[in-house]
């Protein structure tokens, strides 16, 4: 067995030379692909809130719900993580990971059973209906940016983090 947590790929080539490295040696039922974000509280309510309450169960949908926006903010800097954060940035450590899993909850149809293959299938689904961006797109629907510094004395900017280059152009918000 293999467990593999983020980020898979730095790219969808790098994602997928990976997966077909994965597969030459693994089975898929042997590959078991993390993100421990999945872990917070709040996130493994999500099902629980949306298919255990028969209200929001029946109303949880495209009829009564017209827009989710989801905003993962932290109020904390890098910390110890300034080697890993400046070569992943915020669109490889939380969008594609930790944004697109909360999406895939708030968004699937309810699964016919809550099986690790039934719930993969369900967020699939909802991946495979996202629009796929080209780089003018991209540069015209996302911003990215740098958090500087805080208020507070103890609220650094990004490149006064510890080990992070003074002249690092990454992005800590997307």
């Amino acid at each position: 067995r293999l467990m593999v947590e983020k980020p898979f790929g730095t790219s969808y080539k790098t994602a997928e030379e990976l997966q077909n490295q994965l597969e030459s040696g693994f089975s898929d039922d042997q590959i078991f692909r993390i993100d421990h974000y999945l872990g917070k509280e709040m996130v493994q309510n999500i099902p629980a809130v949306r298919f255990g309450n028969p209200i929001l169960d029946a109303t949880w949908n495209k009829n009564y719900i017209k827009n989710v926006q989801v905003t993962l903010a932290e109020q904390l800097g890098v910390e110890e993580r300034a080697g890993y954060y400046n070569t992943a940035g915020a669109l490889l450590d939380m969008i594609q990971n930790h944004a697109f899993q909360i999406v895939g909850w708030l968004a699937m149809e309810k699964p016919s059973s809550f099986s690790d293959t039934d719930i993969r299938a369900a967020k699939n689904t909802v991946f495979s209906k996202l629009k796929m961006y080209d780089e003018r797109e991209v540069v015209a629907n996302f911003v990215r940016g740098q958090y500087g510094r805080g208020r507070e004395v103890w609220q650094k900017s990004y490149t006064e983090e510890p080990n992070v280059p003074a002249d690092s152009k990454n992005d800590t918000y997307v």
